[in-house]
């Protein structure tokens, strides 16, 4: 049985995430039964209405300045209650002169508001029948209203946080924004934006010093391996951000260790490996410069965690794991794609740094690369890049555009896509099966058979050809406009629960149903039953580059995802051509875009009804809490932009390049 601080302390924490907190110390996002019991809890405490509220607490007000004074219980007593009584028609006379609004307020008015609201929301404020013969039970001229000192303390204490208590209020949906596009810039506007894109991709390059350093600690690495190998040869090689080239300084350095054992000795055993590992960790902390190693091995994919101060006392932070050759092969699929078309370092570069500063992506729900896939996947539907994994060269014709169009629309070509199955759920059938034969996935623009690359069992085909560098985009979207795009079409088109996200077929619309390999939504499954539909449903479907079986949105809850999707609309909004002064001046689209959440507008679980609509849908009992064509309006909206722009007023926004103490902890990129 827990204490009374245990209990405390997790009532306390009950708006956070035990993983961590964001940087506005609130969870991002809200459980869904947290939303639907603050939404509960003030529809039934609170009126709807403002000018409600304000009429309870001016009750309470009046009761407590011209009614009569009572005590009730013991004089000697502890318990002895303090309150005032007034008539329910002198109530009523004295709110007429008050205010000349309330002059057509009758009794029965005030009747029903305080039935409704007082006892709860006031304290205990409550309508007594009065000793007057001749009076029916049911005549309010008969009522008295009595209340506690406390209702009119508590009265005062919300009407100082009637944004927040007395109104309930939403997120807007942004629904308005569906339908815009940047076509409203000017050409001076769109120009300063496309350069403030441009900019962002200088951030997310780490400096020369800091890639020497990143060099001499592969080196070193290299070398200790060897020389706990015995007799193995060893190559060390970076993988993730820094092999693509989306990184800063203070990215984390990925490495991957290459284990070839001598000729004749066999495959290495898996006991063997991890033997290995704990050696090398035991040297790495002998060695100079490395202030922190934590060895993995006996987890499942074993990894050592180190940090390393180079000669400069920089600090570098990384992982060692052990024959990485998947996510080797995706850091270089990225690296292809980013050299095609500067407009793709410049989107993605973006939306990285919009991720991190709005505190969207980490390693328990959605790392940076499902996220890259995400843009990836935008950006081959928009034929700014072609699919990489279905081609044999980089040059393609519109013919092989449609070719690509129709496999997106025909689940039997779909399936000729995709190796074949025993799982029960996805029966094998013809077209998959006849996936191991060469002629069954074939490049779109010549129709040869595509080369059978293989790492680990897994078929990790790509074009890297020379003629990369000669391709050539028919779309002439500027980085302003793909960006804007992409955040409109997540926001506001994609809908999770049909489609899934598939980088390799080049398509962000692909049924749910067609992938065997991610299964579908279980629509028995309803936030009636929140603790087990969060466990449950995989609203987001990202289909893995090379493992067809892996969803790289796996770990997202359903509340998570509505919560990327709200971003995504919010994000759309920020880069709109909208006059928004600042000190005589405009803020900077990328500087809403990149401002950090606050507390002071997101603590608040019910604000976010509004943004898991969709989801409150799955609910018959639910979806009454919100509803758009009561809610959507400006007096139940959080008005976001007088919110930002207080918090624009003095903040730096866009991100200097970062430097981090040498015993400071920092958040991973």
């Amino acid at each position: 049985m827990r204490t009374k601080s245990q209990q405390k302390t997790s009532v306390s924490m009950l708006p956070t995430l035990a993983k961590g907190l964001g940087p506005a110390g609130v969870k991002r996002f809200p459980y869904i039964n947290l939303v639907l019991s603050t939404v509960r809890n003030k529809r039934e405490t609170f009126p709807r209405n403002i000018s409600d509220f304000d009429l309870v607490a001016a009750i309470t007000q009046t009761v407590l300045n011209q009614g009569t004074a009572n005590e009730i219980g013991p004089a000697s007593s502890k318990e002895r209650v303090h309150s005032h009584s007034m008539p329910l028609h002198q109530v009523v006379e004295a709110l007429h002169q008050r205010n000349r609004a309330w002059q057509s307020i009758c009794t029965s008015r005030i009747r029903s508001l305080l039935e409704s609201y007082g006892r709860v929301a006031l304290g205990t404020v409550s309508l007594v029948q009065a000793d007057q013969p001749g009076k029916g039970s049911d005549s309010d001229s008969g009522l008295t209203v009595t209340q506690t000192i406390d209702a009119y303390s508590t009265a005062k204490r919300l009407r100082r946080e009637a944004i927040n208590l007395a109104q309930l209020k939403f997120l807007p949906t942004f629904d308005h924004v569906a339908s815009l596009t940047l076509a409203g810039l000017s050409h001076s506007q769109h120009m300063d934006l496309n350069a403030g894109i441009a900019d962002m991709t200088r951030y997310w390059q780490p400096s020369a010093q800091n890639a020497d350093e990143v060099s001499d600690l592969i080196s070193r690495v290299e070398a200790l391996a060897r020389v706990a190998s015995q007799g193995r040869f060893v190559t060390a090689r970076l993988f993730g951000s820094r092999k693509y080239g989306l990184c800063s300084d203070q990215s984390d350095v990925d490495i991957t260790l290459s284990l070839h054992s001598p000729r004749g000795s066999g495959r290495m055993r898996e006991a063997d490996n991890r033997h290995f590992f704990r050696d090398l960790a035991a040297k790495l902390r002998k060695a100079a410069g490395f202030t922190r190693v934590i060895d993995v091995s006996h987890a499942y994919v074993p990894i050592i965690k180190f940090v390393y101060l180079t000669r400069d006392k920089n600090r570098l932070e990384g992982d060692i794991s052990l024959n990485g050759g998947k996510g080797l092969a995706k850091s270089r699929l990225l690296l292809a794609y980013l050299g095609m078309d500067s407009r793709v370092r410049q989107v993605l570069s973006v939306v990285k740094m919009w991720a991190i500063r709005r505190d969207i992506i980490n390693h328990n729900t959605l790392n940076s690369f499902g996220l890259l896939m995400m843009a990836i996947a935008f950006l081959i539907s928009r034929k700014v890049i072609p699919p990489l994994q279905m081609l044999t060269t980089a040059q393609i014709t519109p013919q092989a555009w449609e070719r690509l169009a129709r496999i997106h629309h025909c689940p039997h070509k779909i399936a000729m896509l995709y190796p074949a199955t025993s799982s029960a759920s996805a029966p094998t059938t013809p077209e998959n099966a006849r996936f191991a034969a060469s002629s069954a996935v074939r490049c779109l623009q010549s129709g040869a058979g595509l080369p059978e690359w293989t790492i680990d069992g897994t078929r990790a085909y790509y074009f890297n050809g020379g003629d990369l560098h000669r391709w050539r985009s028919l779309n002439r979207d500027s980085p302003a406009t793909l960006l804007f795009d992409m955040f409109r079409y997540y926001g506001f088109e994609f809908n999770p629960q049909l489609h899934a996200i598939s980088p390799r077929l080049g398509s962000t619309t692909i049924p749910r149903t067609s992938l065997y390999q991610l299964p579908p939504l279980d629509s028995e499954l309803t936030i009636d039953e929140p603790n087990k539909w969060r466990h449950s449903v995989r609203l987001l479907a990202i289909e893995d580059p090379f493992d067809l079986a892996v969803n790289c949105g796996r770990n997202a809850p359903p509340e998570w995802v509505e919560g990327l999707l709200w971003e995504m609309r919010r994000a759309a909004w920020a880069l709109l051509p909208l006059d928004r002064p600042q000190g005589g001046g405009l803020h900077s689209p990328l500087d809403r875009l990149l401002l950090p959440p606050t507390e002071n507008i997101y603590c608040d679980p019910g604000i976010w009804a509004s943004a898991y609509h969709r989801a409150l849908q799955s609910s018959g009992s639910a979806v009454s809490l919100f509803d758009p064509a009561v809610d959507c309006v400006p007096d139940r909206t959080v008005d976001l932009e007088s919110l930002e722009n207080t918090q624009l007023a003095g903040s730096r926004i866009r991100p200097p390049k970062p430097v981090t103490q040498p015993g400071q902890m920092r958040q991973t990129f």
